[in-house]
C-alpha cells in the first residue's frame, strides 16, 4: 500500500475533506428522518451522496491506498494511519448504507452491491499436503489473486433479510407487527437479478453468507436457552419471547432469496458454460508433489465435519483445490511415460467448483430450515421447491427428511378434528410429497409413509388446491407398488369407497377407477367384492372396517366388504354409477387398467360443461331427426297431483 503523495498534500486533504462533508451531510439526513422531516428530495440527495462516497472509495481501493482487511493499529507509518482513518471512514459509510437497506431503500442495496463490485480483497492461497496440514503456495506467478469479501458481503445479507422493525423488536421488547418484519419484494429481486443472478462467485458466497446467519441466528437461540435454564419458567418464557421474535420471519427473508436462486449449476459443465464472475478466478498451475494420500473423495464432505469449512468468517480463507479432470490424471499411470515423472495439475478455487456450489446450497436450506416458527405461507413454497429442485442437486438429499417428517406430522396436527384447516393439510401433502420422492429417487426407508398417506384421506382432502398432487402422489404409491400388504390395500379401498360416498363426483370417480386398479392388481382382496352374508341375517353381513384408527393392521378392511359400491351405484352422477356396478367384473386379460391420469384432471366444473357439451351433442342430433333431447333428472316423476295419503289424493291424477 503507497501513502499519500508528499508532492500532492492537497490531493489527499482534499479526498479527506470531501469524505467528512459527505458523511456529515448524511448523518443530517439520518436525523431529520428520526425526526419525520425527510422529504422525497432528501431521499434523492442523500442516494447521491452514497453513490459518490462508493466512487470515492473505489478510487482509493484502486490505487492502494484503502485495504478493507488490514486493520493493523500498531504500525506507525504514515501510508497505514491513512488507512486506519479511511478504514473508519468506510465503516461508517457501510452504517449508512445498513441503515438505508433495513429501512427498504433500494438505492442503498444497488449502492453497496456497487462497494463490494469495487473493494476485491486478496486471496489466501492453500493447498493441501499430504499429512492434511495447510501450506502456503507461492503467489509469485498467480493471475487475479482477488476475491469477493465476504465481510460486506454478509453485512448486505443481514441487513437484507433483518428489517429494521426486526432489530428495534429484539431490544425494545414491545409488540409489533408481524408483517412489518417481511423484506419486501422488490428488494430481494433487485438483489437476485442484479447481483447474485449474474456472477457464479456471487452466488456461492450468498450461500455461504445465508448459511452463516443462520447458524448464528441458531446458536444465539440455544446460547438462551442455556442461560434460561437457572431461571424460573415464567420468566425465561418471558425473555425467550422477547429475544426471539420475528426469528421466524428472517427465516422465511432467507428462504424466499434461496427459492429465488434455481440456477446452481449441476455440473461442472453447466458451471463453466455461462461462467460470468465478479473477480476473475486465480489461475494457478503448479507441480505435483505430493502423495496419492492427499486425494479425497468431494462426496465424503456432506458429513456434519464438513460445516466448520461453511462457517468461516474470514474473507481469504477458501483453499485451492485441484480440479477433478487432474485428479483423475494424477491417480491413472501415464502410458510410455515413467510414473516417477513429476506431473502438472490445475488447481481451482473452491467457488469454481460445481460440488462446492451444491453443498454450499445445501447447507444454506439445511441451517435455514432449523430456524423454528417459519410461516406457514412460505413452508408450502418450501416444500414445494425442495421437491421440485433442491432434492434432485444437493449432494445429501436424505438430510432433508427430518424437516419433511417434521412439516407433515405439524400438518397433521394441526389438521386433524372438525376445524382443521385446508392450509395443513396442504403442508402435510407437500411433505408426504417430498418423503416420496426420497423414498423412490435416494432409498430413504420410512416404514410409516403408508400409514400417514392414510392420514390425509378425507373428503377436504378432494377441495384443496393441490389435490391433482395429491392424487398423482396417491396413485404412484400404491399402484407402483406390487409388494404391498393385503390389509394395507384393503384398507385404502375401504377408504377410498367412503371418500367416494362423501366427496364430489370428480373426486369419485378418480377412488372408484383406483379401487378397480387395485383389486385387479391384488387378487388377494377380490374378498371385498365377493362376501356374502349369513342365511339367519338374511344376507346381510355386519361391517367390521374401523374408519377412526390410522394403524393399517387396527382396521380389519379384510374382513369387511364394500357394500360402498351398492349404494355408489345409485349416484346422481351417472358415471359414478356406471363405474361403481363395473367394480369388481372387469376381465384381467381384456379390459385394460383405468388412466388414473385422466381422472386427476377432473373438477366438478369439467364434468359440467363435459355434460353441457353432451346434451348440446345430442339437441344437435335430436333436432335432426325432430325428437327432442332427453335431460337426466334426479327425482321420480309423480303419478298426481297430490300424494295418496292427501284428502285430495285421489283427483288430479296424471295420465
Amino acid at each position: 500500500m503507497s501513502a499519500p503523495d508528499s508532492s500532492e498534500p492537497s490531493s489527499a486533504a482534499q479526498t479527506a475533506q470531501e469524505i467528512k462533508v459527505l458523511l456529515q451531510q448524511l448523518r443530517k439526513g439520518s436525523k431529520q428522518r428520526q425526526r419525520g422531516n425527510y422529504s422525497s428530495a432528501s431521499e434523492r440527495d442523500d442516494a447521491l451522496r452514497l453513490d459518490k462516497l462508493r466512487r470515492i472509495f473505489a478510487r482509493l481501493v484502486d490505487r492502494n491506498e484503502l485495504d478493507i482487511t488490514d486493520r493493523n493499529k500498531s504500525d506507525e507509518s504514515a501510508s497505514s494511519k491513512w488507512n486506519q482513518w479511511l478504514l473508519t471512514q468506510h465503516d461508517v459509510f457501510i452504517s449508512h448504507l445498513v441503515d438505508g437497506i433495513i429501512a427498504g431503500k433500494t438505492a442503498s442495496t444497488r449502492t453497496f452491491c456497487g462497494v463490494i463490485a469495487t473493494t476485491p480483497v486478496k486471496v489466501n492461497l492453500q493447498s493441501r499436503s499430504a499429512k492434511g496440514a495447510s501450506v502456503d503456495e507461492g503467489q509469485g506467478d498467480i493471475k487475479n489473486n482477488v476475491m469477493l469479501s465476504e465481510q460486506l458481503l454478509n453485512k448486505l445479507l443481514s441487513a437484507l433479510v433483518k428489517s429494521k422493525q426486526y432489530f428495534e423488536l429484539n431490544k425494545s421488547g414491545e409488540d409489533s407487527n408481524v408483517d412489518s418484519l417481511i423484506t419486501e419484494e422488490s428488494m430481494l429481486a433487485l438483489f437476485e437479478s442484479e447481483f447474485v443472478r449474474q456472477y457464479r462467485d456471487a452466488q456461492y458466497f450468498v450461500m455461504k453468507g445465508i448459511n452463516k446467519i443462520a447458524m448464528d441466528l441458531r446458536a444465539s437461540m440455544d446460547g438462551d436457552v442455556k442461560k434460561s435454564k437457572g431461571k424460573d419458567v415464567d420468566e425465561s418464557d418471558k425473555d425467550s419471547d422477547i429475544d426471539h421474535k420475528g426469528m421466524g420471519i428472517v427465516a422465511e427473508n432467507m428462504s424466499r432469496l434461496l427459492i429465488m436462486m434455481d440456477y446452481v449449476a449441476r455440473t461442472a459443465s453447466d458451471l463453466n458454460q455461462d461462467a460470468r464472475y465478479l473477480f476473475d478466478p486465480p489461475q494457478l498451475t503448479d507441480d505435483d508433489t505430493e502423495d496419492e494420500g492427499d486425494d479425497h473423495d468431494e462426496r465424503d464432505e456432506d458429513d456434519d465435519s464438513e460445516e466448520e469449512d461453511t462457517e468461516s468468517n474470514s474473507d481469504s480463507d477458501d483453499s485451492v483445490e485441484e480440479s477433478e479432470g487432474a485428479r483423475r490424471k494424477r491417480t491413472a499411470p501415464s502410458k510410455g511415460k515413467s510414473s516417477n515423472k513429476r506431473s502438472k495439475k490445475t488447481k481451482v478455487v473452491t467457488w469454481q467448483q460445481s460440488y462446492k456450489h451444491r453443498f454450499a446450497l445445501q447447507q444454506a436450506w439445511l441451517s435455514t430450515l432449523r430456524i423454528p416458527d417459519i410461516p406457514t405461507r412460505t413452508q408450502k413454497q418450501v416444500l414445494q421447491h425442495l421437491s421440485k429442485y433442491v432434492l434432485g442437486i444437493c449432494p445429501s438429499p436424505l438430510r432433508f427428511a427430518e424437516y419433511f417428517t417434521r412439516s407433515f406430522q405439524a400438518g397433521t396436527s394441526k389438521s386433524t378434528g372438525t376445524n382443521g384447516s385446508s392450509s395443513s393439510s396442504l403442508t402435510s401433502i407437500l411433505a408426504l410429497d417430498g418423503l416420496f420422492i426420497l423414498m423412490l429417487d435416494h432409498q430413504l426407508e420410512y416404514p410409516e409413509f403408508y400409514s400417514s398417506l392414510y392420514q390425509l384421506l378425507h373428503p377436504r382432502i378432494l377441495y384443496t388446491k393441490q389435490r391433482a398432487r395429491f392424487l398423482q402422489l396417491l396413485s404412484k404409491s400404491l399402484t407402483g407398488n406390487s409388494m404391498l400388504p393385503a390389509y394395507v390395500v384393503a384398507s385404502f379401498c375401504k377408504k377410498l369407497c367412503r371418500l367416494a360416498l362423501s366427496g364430489p363426483p370428480s373426486g369419485g370417480l378418480f377412488a372408484l377407477a383406483l379401487v378397480s386398479n387395485l383389486l385387479r392388481k391384488h387378487g388377494e382382496c377380490a374378498c371385498l367384492i365377493h362376501r356374502e352374508g349369513k342365511r339367519e341375517d338374511v344376507g346381510l353381513i355386519e361391517d367390521v372396517f374401523v374408519e377412526e384408527v390410522d394403524d393399517l393392521t387396527q382396521t380389519r378392511a379384510l374382513e369387511s366388504s364394500l357394500w360402498e359400491l351398492t349404494a355408489l351405484e345409485k349416484h346422481y352422477y351417472h358415471a359414478v354409477s356406471t363405474i361403481a356396478k363395473a367394480v369388481g367384473t372387469e376381465d384381467d386379460k381384456t379390459t385394460p387398467m383405468y388412466d388414473m391420469d385422466e381422472f386427476m384432471a377432473h373438477t366438478y366444473k369439467s364434468l359440467f360443461e363435459q355434460e353441457k357439451k353432451r346434451l348440446n351433442g345430442d339437441a344437435g342430433e335430436a333436432k335432426g331427426s325432430k325428437k327432442k333431447a332427453r335431460v337426466s333428472l334426479t327425482f321420480v316423476e309423480p303419478d298426481a297431483l297430490f300424494t295418496k295419503e292427501d284428502v285430495f289424493g285421489d283427483f288430479f291424477k296424471c295420465n
